[in-house]
């Protein structure tokens, strides 16, 4: 009975394991082939807005990538991940200009 009990206590502990590491495999939300459309649109890693992206942004950027609704008319896909780039670059440049402040924290 003890034996049985370190045995499911055992995989439970690597199941646990397993799911934060795959979690968080997936945090940011950008897998290389998300970084190669972004190439391809000569958009780098390096470049604003994507280096200062925070994770709930990569993601919202990886399933515009991959949104299945515009899979068959790139020019709206291009389009969306376009204009959801400028929207966090005007994010980024607003915080910058009000230090300590963020752009959609409620007004006192």
């Amino acid at each position: 009975m003890r034996k049985e009990h370190q045995n499911c206590g055992a995989i439970f502990a690597a199941v646990t394991v397993l799911s934060l590491v795959t979690a968080s495999a997936f945090a940011f939300g950008l897998s290389d082939e998300d970084y190669d459309y972004l190439k391809a649109k000569q958009i780098e890693r390096s470049d604003a807005p994507m280096r200062d992206l925070s994770p709930k942004e990569r993601t919202r950027v990886h399933d515009l990538i991959n949104d299945p609704q515009t899979a068959s008319d790139p020019s709206a896909r291009d389009r969306n991940v376009k204009d959801a780039l400028n929207l966090f670059l005007e994010h980024q440049l607003w915080e910058k200009e009000h230090p300590g402040e963020l752009w959609d924290a409620p007004k006192r």
